[in-house]
């Protein structure tokens, strides 16, 4: 009698436990779904409303706040990126919206608070893929402070990446841009 009692307990434990797995499952696919149909903040904020503590969350906070962003929304995109590093401070995403709040805080002409922010970015892991975006965020910011000389360095840094290098056409065209600039204003010298 013991031993069946025994068999019966570990088939039912067996049995909801092959449930849980069955009702998680379903879960994360009905969430993934629900983001790769969602194209607008209704839908982005419904989807972090429905799956709060799952991946997709994360993705749909970058995406929102990525969506307000370019639609000039800052303090609402400000706030996504927030959330998102809040919720999920360990997701890779984290890293990315530190890039975006850095990006709100440029956009808003808040060039002091971008550049630490950048700068942030840049001492926590140098030699990260992030740290990159930052070296170029941070460059735009000196040069719209006038710090040529410094941002021209960090763009021959960027360069030094290499072609191959994602970053290496945005910093090159920059280095021309900034590279015009310096010969006009030599020439717009007197003599």
């Amino acid at each position: 009698k013991q031993i069946t009692g025994g068999v019966i307990a570990v088939a039912a434990f067996g049995l909801v436990l092959l449930y849980w797995e069955h009702q998680t499952t379903y879960q994360a696919e009905q969430a993934t779904e629900s983001l790769a149909h969602a194209t607008d903040s209704t839908s982005l904020q419904a989807v972090i409303r429905d799956f709060p503590k799952l991946p997709v969350a994360a993705e749909a906070w970058a995406r929102l706040g990525d969506l307000y962003y370019r639609n000039g929304r800052y303090p609402e995109a400000a706030s996504a990126y927030q959330s998102l590093m809040k919720d999920f401070p360990s997701h890779p995403l984290a890293v990315s919206s530190k890039i975006g709040l850095a990006a709100v805080l440029e956009a808003e002409g808040k060039i002091d608070d971008a550049k630490a922010q950048y700068l942030q970015i840049i001492n926590s892991d140098p030699s990260g893929y992030s740290a990159n975006a930052a070296r170029m965020g941070l460059a735009r910011c000196l040069e719209i402070q006038g710090q040529k000389k410094e941002a021209r360095q960090l763009y021959e840094e960027l360069l030094a990446g290499g072609q191959n290098s994602p970053w290496f056409e945005k910093a090159y065209l920059r280095m021309v841009v900034l590279n015009r600039d310096v010969a006009l204003e030599k020439a717009d010298q007197p003599s």
